[in-house]
């Protein structure tokens, strides 16, 4: 007849979790938290003076270490806020299933987080560097994922629902982005590294890793990153140097829409259209001759034709299906996909047809250079 809050908890009885980090040690794991709780005090001028902290425990599972945690911090552990999981590329070797089963199984652990590998550092390090712009490291890790995906074609953020999306399927595997620290690791974990405008360690962003099944394979460079986003329609604009006498035409393709067709024997079509505008130029070239533009648009479509390639190259060299296409296979043809002994062999056997399409829209706000305006000043 009566209703209330039996099991409530106070927020000041929890160590609030916003960052964690899996490592690898010799019989087990080792595993981190990084504690981001409501403000300790205030200064004088009325900001708040945030803190954080992390902590480590060691076991031969993960719920073990985690419990490990427990023995450490002064409050009860909530990974319910969550905003990134680093996983080092140690871990990830092994395979990453039991990091994700731990958190599948949490209650309280919500699904909406970033997933990144640390590359050639410790994760725990990854998570205890401190950045001027964001009051807690967890969040700078996770607002870059989200922001740089935006912006540059080599990265794509990717939540846990989607990495647990990959793994379960059958016929795609996964990527993610890396983490490594530049700069002094021990100097830039200190507080002192928020206060200055020359930080002593930050955090940079890697190409993608490459996944065969659970576990790390390989990393993608720069442009077979590029070529993956592209294939995958994970990019929302992408800039390209295209090569113009001594110089260069630096060209922004957006609205990139990339769809894929496969048939009965597994060979692919890739349609990749888009427009693309003109940022920058360093080269002596006519804006206002349309042959001139038509050449440009072919340079783009070669160029990104060049990037695809790239992947698809990288993706046979693993033989990972990174793009999806076992499971666009099953889709249309279900009994033949059963029938298949060996998908791998498969795999490897596919041919890749490219077309592409990109129209330029804009020259910019002038209609020439400032090299071709003076050229023709002077004479």
């Amino acid at each position: 007849m009566c209703s209330g809050c039996f099991n409530y908890s106070e927020l000041n009885d929890y160590a609030i979790a916003t960052g964690m980090a899996i490592d690898k040690i010799n019989n087990g794991y080792e595993v981190s938290f990084l504690i981001s709780n409501l403000p300790k005090s205030s200064n004088t001028s009325g900001g708040k003076d945030y803190r954080t902290v992390v902590y480590s425990g060691t076991g031969k599972t993960i719920l073990e270490a985690v419990k490990q945690v427990g023995l450490i911090s002064p409050k009860e552990l909530y990974i319910g806020h969550l905003s990134v999981l680093i996983i080092s590329d140690s871990v990830a070797k092994d395979g990453i299933n039991p990091v994700l089963e731990f958190l599948l199984q949490e209650p309280r652990s919500k699904k909406n987080f970033q997933v990144a590998i640390s590359k050639s550092n410790k994760a725990k390090d990854i998570l205890s560097i401190t950045s001027p712009l964001t009051d807690f490291p967890s969040q700078n890790l996770a607002t870059n994922l989200k922001t740089t995906s935006n912006l540059q074609g080599s990265i794509n953020a990717t939540d846990f629902n989607t990495v647990l999306y990959k793994l379960i399927n059958n016929g795609i595997d996964l990527t993610l982005n890396g983490f490594y620290i530049v700069g002094d690791t021990k100097n830039g974990a200190k507080n002192s590294n928020m206060e200055t405008n020359k930080p002593n360690a930050y955090i940079k962003l890697t190409p993608l890793s490459i996944f065969k099944d659970d576990k790390l394979v390989g990393w993608a460079n720069k442009n077979e990153s590029k070529g993956i986003n592209i294939i995958n329609n994970n990019i929302k604009e992408l800039y390209l140097n295209i090569k113009c006498d001594a110089g260069y035409v630096v060209v922004n393709t957006e609205n990139i829409e990339t769809k894929k067709y496969i048939d009965k024997n597994g060979n692919i079509t890739i349609n990749t259209n888009g427009k693309a505008s003109i940022n920058e130029i360093n080269c002596n070239i006519d804006l206002t001759n349309q042959k001139n533009i038509n050449k440009l648009e072919k340079k783009v479509e070669s160029k990104i034709k060049e990037l695809e390639l790239e992947a698809i190259k990288l993706s046979k060299k693993y033989n990972s299906d990174l793009f999806g296409i076992g499971l666009m296979y099953y889709g249309k043809y279900p009994k033949k996909y059963k029938n298949i002994s060996s998908f791998s062999e498969f795999y490897s056997n596919t041919k890749f047809k490219i077309n592409n399409n990109f129209k330029i829209s804009s020259s910019g706000s002038i209609k020439q250079t400032l090299e071709r305006i003076e050229n023709e000043k002077n004479n």
